[in-house]
């Protein structure tokens, strides 16, 4: 019964392919790992630390889409992966180069350059969304 069934041999690959095989896995993860990529995420922007005298902000855009450049692996870090992106920005330190009034305006441009300076530094590229935020102080 035992000599009845045949023993099929099984072909393993070959040592060469393998290796081929590794190789090109090896090439294909540092050329995507070493690439330039450029996207946009949206962020819920969130207002603290207030100016003395003021107690309430109302921000006429709550959501705010940020372009950013990485390469590869740094974008599994933290800013970018979280589910709930949010982005916290201190009012009295956005209005300090302003004049003291109830409405304080930013152009993207504006808001690109605070940011990347107090929270998120070179890897912002643009503010792409929206074109002017407005602040109204209470």
């Amino acid at each position: 019964m035992a000599e009845s069934r045949k023993h099929i041999p099984v072909k393993l690959p070959s040592l060469a392919f393998i290796m081929c095989l590794m190789i090109s896995f090896a090439m294909w993860t540092v050329i995507t790992m070493a690439k330039d990529y450029k996207m946009s995420y949206e962020y819920k922007l969130v207002c603290d630390h207030l100016p003395e005298g003021r107690h309430s902000v109302t921000v006429s855009d709550t959501v705010i889409i940020l372009t950013f450049n990485q390469k590869g692996i740094r974008y599994l870090t933290k800013p970018f992966t979280e589910k709930d992106k949010v982005v916290t920005v201190s009012v009295n330190d956005l209005i300090k180069p302003k004049n003291k009034v109830s409405v304080y305006t930013f152009t993207n441009k504006e808001m690109c350059d605070f940011l990347s300076t107090h929270n998120f530094g070179s890897e912002l590229v643009a503010v792409s969304s929206p074109e002017v935020i407005t602040f109204y102080l209470r």
